[in-house]
């Protein structure tokens, strides 16, 4: 084996072949047809490789840098010799998905095949994932468990929870993510602005990725921080040109990290930049009284010994259900007609991200209930109106906050108690209202009301003034109730609306199928 290279600026021909499993080569070097140096040396050794530069110099009259940097070139290819040719990405994943599965218990493995044939699968996977250690939250746990389930799609979800500290948001996110496979998860409770790039190639691609808590500070820096992560998003795939010194020089490089991802993260901020929310379902908690009571309830039975703990079990059936869920093309016949009915909220940009995210989620409660799925022809599983029905119960509150005017469940419930003391006919709050006159009344943090107030104000429930002037000094923002209340806006259409029960409606009619 030889690699004749002729890169330095004097009429020499180096050629070697390796020798062992490490840094060492054969090496010959020529001028024309004579012979300069002919020896075996460890590259990786500095003292013998400046030894042998120093005579191939000497005899061929060349300056020994030049020399030097040929045979640090020759120790790069010689390294990457030894380097394990990488498996495909997804290859990669295949096997270690199907190497998991091999070690699984028969019997967790035929739990997680009835669960998948199911048909009551949807109701089954929110139990476990209370049995799993969430209270309650089962719209927003289902929703989670659909994110996850998509990482296998050519189009995953992404999701935002918000919450105010305490309200269980990074808890419900953790407890789900435990229901997937190690192998199919990313943890990242924090990222730097280039972690996505350096990622170990294929490492990302159909994985969820599940973040930590979002910085609060929305800001021009933090933008830039996750500008890869909303390219990761909306191509799939992410490309950047960097400079990086290769064999003692400073050259550009490309540098390539396949997707597409799935991705949640947490927040409790009231706030998050444009062009992240847009590409991700904005989620939040249930910080209602009943839910708090829901959650106490729930420990106190742990505490007594009331409830017996079935989590590793349950935990076990769920990777095995994972595992076995194939990658699949799904067609979903209705989607012209969707958009037919979706077509009075066009003059909405916000609309060419929103509907691929009911696609989306369609396509994940589809390929979660494969096993319960016509085939068309093509081989590609058939969505159903019960996929429709899923994507209307858990999008309709985000997306009426995304493409409409209505609030967030906390920032409604905000509005409401906001209301109340405002009308309250014994000790009415003034207005126009200040952040701190709103604290001292509600007993609220100071940036959960400066939160909630921007959302107000921005959905058009709250009109900004000025209070009276007190002193010197400019007075400080106020504002004042504009007459609307918390109504949510339906942005999906009823199930029944996109599905008439008229049997001979062409809408309804599925293209041909082969048998389940």
């Amino acid at each position: 084996m030889s690699d004749p290279t002729n890169t330095t600026a004097a009429p020499l021909d180096f050629r070697w072949s390796p020798v062992g499993k490490q840094t060492k080569v054969s090496l010959r070097v020529l001028a024309g047809e004579d012979v300069l140096e002919d020896d075996t040396i460890d590259l990786g050794k500095q003292s013998q490789r400046i030894a042998f530069a120093e005579r191939v110099a000497a005899a061929g009259d060349v300056p020994v840098e030049d020399v030097e940097k040929e045979l640090l070139s020759i120790l790069d290819q010689r390294r990457a010799t030894n380097e394990p040719k990488d498996a495909a990405p997804e290859d990669d994943l295949a096997e270690q998905t199907r190497a998991a599965l091999e070690q699984t218990d028969q019997d967790v493995r035929e739990e997680a095949e009835r669960l998948l044939e199911d048909p009551a699968l949807l109701e089954r996977i929110g139990v476990d994932i209370e049995t799993a250690g969430v209270a309650g939250e089962q719209d927003l746990a289902l929703t989670l468990y659909l994110v996850g389930t998509s990482r296998l799609q050519r189009r995953p979800l992404a999701a935002i929870v918000q919450g105010q500290s305490s309200s269980g948001k990074s808890y419900t996110v953790e407890r789900v993510a435990s229901l997937f496979p190690p192998e199919a998860v990313v943890h990242a409770t924090q990222m730097t602005p280039q972690a996505l790039f350096h990622a170990k190639p294929g490492s990302l691609s159909h994985r969820w990725v599940v973040a930590g808590e979002r910085s609060r500070l929305e800001n021009d820096d933090k933008a830039e921080a996750t500008r890869a992560m909303r390219e990761m998003l909306s191509a799939g795939r992410l490309t950047k040109m960097m400079p990086m010194k290769v064999a003692g020089e400073i050259q550009t490089v490309t540098i390539e990290q396949e997707g597409p991802i799935a991705f949640v993260e947490s927040t409790t901020s009231a706030r998050v930049f444009e062009e992240d929310q847009n590409r991700c379902v904005m989620l939040s908690t249930d910080e209602r009284r009943s839910q708090t009571r829901t959650i106490m309830r729930r420990l106190a039975m742990h505490a007594s010994g009331k409830v017996r703990s079935d989590g590793p079990r349950v935990v076990a059936r769920h990777h095995a259900l994972q595992r076995l869920l194939e990658r699949r093309t799904i067609v979903i016949p209705f989607a012209e007609r969707l958009v037919e009915l979706l077509e009075v909220f066009a003059d909405r940009v916000e609309c060419r991200r929103a509907y691929p995210m009911v696609l989306s989620i369609i396509e994940a409660s589809a390929l979660l209930h494969q096993r319960q799925r016509q085939t068309d022809q093509d081989g590609r599983l058939i969505a159903e109106p019960a996929d429709y029905g899923v994507a209307a119960r858990l999008l309709s509150g985000p997306l009426a906050r995304t493409i409409g005017e209505s609030l967030s469940d906390p920032g409604r419930r905000f509005l409401e108690r906001l209301l109340a003391e405002v009308d309250d006919t014994i000790d009415p709050l003034p207005t126009p209202f200040t952040a701190k006159d709103v604290r001292r009344r509600l007993s609220v943090g100071r940036s959960t009301v400066c939160g909630f107030l921007s959302e107000l104000e921005d959905k058009g429930f709250l009109d900004p003034t000025e209070a009276a002037p007190v002193g010197r000094g400019r007075p400080p923002k106020a504002w004042k109730p504009t007459g609307r209340d918390g109504e949510d806006l339906d942005v999906l259409p009823p199930v029944e609306k996109l599905f008439p029960v008229d049997g001979g409606n062409e809408m309804t009619k599925m293209p041909p199928a082969k048998p389940r």
